[in-house]
């Protein structure tokens, strides 16, 4: 069956529900492919350099694949570079083996509009795409993960890996009863001495950020622009989602604060999520610490983070978190790797959080 990859428009739209339908009878439950040929997240219009574009697989009886390209200016170095963010790919040949080779289609197609091109998360490396991904040369790197417990009963009750059997859940039940486990979490959890500087919350990014921006984005590798005007479009000032803190002309941070329902891994905590960041990699440690202090005000449960560059990694040792394991995973094609050379040293140089993702969707 011949397959037609082609921008996604209105005509797609019936398709698409037919596609979704499909999958979710075949048992993929997870993931469903956008019902709306312009994107709700980072449409392309105006001069925007950040957007996003939707591309579907055509067969003469409808959609059975697409996939979504995020495309932004990033500075490598110190030299901007449009980049694109593959994410998204859903293919029907993992409910229908008819199809299996619509996946690899995909890829070739959205590597053929933009060569130089990363994926980001994918849920670990055992997962289909990070392994199709390696197969193909593309480099890979985990982005690590860190924690800082802030109310031990309320982890201890509601942190899911810990509670997979009857013992583990008693375990932990006692932990948390007894407050042994806040004494060990304490202990745990030493913060060293990271310099406190002022800070505010604001409701957008000004030309400050411009400044912070000029100034420090040459000393990483690759970081995705956050130039003010970038910034103001991850991060409306009209959602209240985020929470955007100042740290004087030094840095910023973008802070999550969510109600957790029967998540699968932190059940019904409330979580704070360190979801973006920025700074000279030396104010690192000042930034995390009054990202972390705006949070424990507010009485999460928990407080994580995903940071690639080892200053930003530091930085959360230093103010008392603990690395967890990690499912976020750094994908590089071959034509970005080659301008991250030497790979093993150059990618713990590279800048990425969750805001150079799909969003800090599922915190």
């Amino acid at each position: 069956m011949a397959i037609v990859i082609q921008p996604y428009t209105g005509e797609h739209v019936t398709h698409v529900r037919d596609f979704n339908r499909r999958l979710r009878a075949g048992g993929e439950t997870e993931f469903e492919f956008p019902e709306d040929a312009v994107p709700v997240w980072l449409p392309k219009k105006d001069d925007r350099r950040i957007f996003q574009e939707i591309f579907v697989a055509v067969g003469e009886d409808g959609v059975h694949g697409g996939y979504i390209i995020k495309t932004q200016d990033f500075a490598l170095a110190g030299e901007r570079r449009s980049i694109g963010y593959y994410h998204l790919p859903l293919s029907e040949g993992i409910v229908d083996k008819a199809y299996s080779l619509v996946g690899s289609q995909l890829l070739v197609d959205a590597l053929r509009r933009q060569p130089v091109m990363y994926a980001l998360g994918m849920g670990g490396f055992d997962r289909p795409l990070p392994r199709m991904l390696q197969g193909i040369g593309w480099k890979l790197h985990a982005v690590p993960f860190y924690f800082r417990v802030v109310r031990a009963g309320r982890f201890l009750r509601n942190i899911q890996p810990l509670r997979r059997s009857v013992g583990r859940r008693l375990a932990a039940d006692a932990a948390a009863f007894s407050g042994i486990g806040a004494v060990g979490l304490r202990l745990l959890q030493r913060r060293s001495s990271a310099p406190h500087l002022d800070h505010e919350i604001v409701q957008e990014f000004g030309p400050w950020a411009d400044g912070i921006w000029q100034r420090a984005n040459a000393e990483y590798a690759m970081v995705g622009s956050r130039d003010a005007a970038t910034l103001n479009i991850l991060y409306p000032a009209e959602s209240a989602r985020f929470t955007k803190i100042r740290v004087g002309d030094r840095g910023w941070a973008v802070l999550l604060d969510t109600q957790m329902r029967g998540h699968k891994y932190f059940g019904d905590m409330r979580l704070g999520t360190i979801a973006d960041c920025f700074a000279s990699p030396a104010d690192a440690p000042a930034i995390i610490r009054a990202a972390t202090q705006v949070l424990e005000s507010r009485r999460v449960d928990l407080i994580v983070s995903n940071q690639s560059h080892t200053a930003w990694s530091d930085a959360l040792l230093v103010n008392g978190y603990r690395p967890g394991p990690t499912n976020f995973i750094f994908a590089a094609s071959k034509k970005l790797a080659a301008l991250l050379d030497p790979w093993d040293v150059t990618v713990k140089r590279v800048h990425l959080t969750r805001g150079d993702g799909d969003g800090p969707i599922h915190l």
